[in-house]
């Protein structure tokens, strides 16, 4: 019984942290909008950041997968990754919620280590180049696709494009922004995953 009534707690926060926000949600609108008490969601979560913490948990084991080479497995990553930001955008979107809850900012770094990771894959199979670069290139790389993953998610909030619409615009652009440090295989890869 626990469990489900955990798992109904964090179904419930995330349906209305991403409708009104992470900042207009109490403890008390989750515990009324499930009909039970306040004793009874603290129980299982004593603070609204563990909600948070738990809901950034369950992004995290959906979307981090192990790095792999194969562009396949690169756009696997990043989609996942976009997907996770289209579908928590008022969730995760709030730059004062990871200074105040620092699971959050954790998760973050997992997430950025995770993609360095992939990319750094990539680079060992011979589709990214990175040799003679300087050694700041790969972690250059991965902040950059981060950025552009953070400036997608504000940019969805002013634009209203469907969202399979929106995620392919993504994915493009990043794939725009990796093509010219992609080898000669890597670039006939991409072209097979994505053709012009």
């Amino acid at each position: 019984m626990a469990a489900s009534t955990r798992a109904d707690i964090l179904a419930t926060a995330r349906e209305l942290f991403t409708r009104y926000g992470y900042h207009h949600v109490s403890m008390r609108s989750i515990s009324d909008a499930m009909g039970i008490s306040v004793g009874n969601l603290t129980y299982h979560f004593p603070r609204k950041a563990d909600l948070a913490d738990a809901l950034l948990e369950q992004e995290l084991q959906r979307v981090l997968m192990a790095p792999r080479p194969g562009l396949d497995a690169l756009d696997q990553c990043l989609r996942g990754m976009l997907s996770s930001l289209l579908e928590n955008a008022r969730l995760f979107s709030d730059a004062a919620m990871f200074l105040s809850i620092p699971a959050l900012a954790h998760g973050h770094r997992d997430r950025v280590a995770r993609l360095r990771a992939m990319l750094q894959a990539q680079a060992d199979a011979g589709l990214l180049d990175l040799e003679d670069k300087p050694a700041s290139t790969l972690d250059d790389l991965t902040d950059l696709l981060m950025y552009c993953h953070l400036g997608w998610q504000q940019q969805m909030a002013l634009f209203s494009l469907p969202p399979r619409q929106a995620l392919e615009q993504a994915i493009g652009l990043q794939w725009t922004a990796l093509r010219p440090w992609l080898t000669p295989a890597g670039l006939a890869s991409l072209d097979q995953l994505r053709p012009i």
